[in-house]
């Protein structure tokens, strides 16, 4: 579970000179609530230089799963500071990364999501796992109505991530949520391996999308915004959205890093 923390925004402290609190004033205030000597921290509220700034060059020490330029434009758009009890600060920064040629991008191509999906059949657990069970199941489904459109669907998809009304890869630490689609095969990757399921019937939808149905109720995958290449992905009462992995470079992405390594 994830610590319990303070979240606050550097510009909490920015004043004006209507009889408010200086600045100076709230970098000492603030640094005796978290009770710690910690100069990164006041030069953040002291405006000495900027959030991002403190993640580009690691400002104040090692900042883990960092793999940015420092020439990469960036965003923080969350920070959080938790004095534990024993240690110094722990400090965790969310931001956007506006390359969308970045080195994280390639962690979500096609190419590289083949290669995870298909390095489960070299795994003795995985092979014998899908020899013994996934594939006669498989074999024993057959598929009624498969409309040709769903070549257009084929290939792996990515999950996006909303903040603010736009749309990013989520380069999350604890997973990189997809699936693939090949013809009559849908299958989601989870922590334990791919997960393969015959599709029944696959139907093209009047907004630009297929229903796909494995038996039950269907899942959905309709157009959202033709220009960007996303989808919404809805699922009973959930709604998520996609896009195929092959238009990751029509969207940013968002990273994160702590100073500890500790899982976000």
């Amino acid at each position: 579970m994830r610590k319990i923390v303070i979240v606050f925004s550097i510009f909490t402290f920015i004043t004006s000179s209507c009889g408010q609190k200086t600045k100076k004033q709230a970098v000492n205030e603030t640094a005796a609530q978290f009770s710690v000597e910690d100069t990164v921290l006041n030069q953040i509220v002291a405006g000495n230089h900027t959030a991002e700034d403190t993640v580009r060059y690691q400002i104040g020490g090692k900042l883990f799963s960092l793999d940015i330029s420092p020439s990469d434009s960036i965003t923080v758009i969350n920070t959080v500071y938790y004095q534990p009890k024993e240690g110094g600060l722990y400090r965790e920064y969310h931001f956007i990364v506006h390359n969308r040629y970045s080195n994280a991008h390639f962690d979500f191509a096609d190419t590289t999501l083949n290669t995870i999906y298909n390095s489960y059949m070299t795994k003795d657990w995985y092979r014998e796992a899908y020899e013994t069970y996934i594939k006669p199941g498989l074999d024993k489904i057959q598929s009624r109505l498969i409309d040709p459109a769903i070549k257009n669907f084929n290939g792996y998809w990515i999950y996006l991530k909303e903040h603010n009304g736009d749309y990013y890869l989520d380069d999350d630490w604890s997973w990189h949520s997809s699936f693939n689609i090949a013809d009559s095969i849908f299958t989601n990757h989870y922590m334990d391996g791919p997960d393969p399921k015959k599709i029944v019937e696959a139907i093209s939808i009047e907004t630009g999308g297929i229903s796909i149905s494995f038996g039950g109720e269907p899942v959905r995958i309709e157009l959202f915004d033709e220009s960007r290449n996303i989808y919404r992905f809805i699922d009973g009462r959930q709604i998520h959205f996609i896009a195929p992995a092959r238009a990751i470079h029509n969207f940013e992405i968002i990273q994160y890093t702590n100073n500890t390594g500790d899982l976000i």
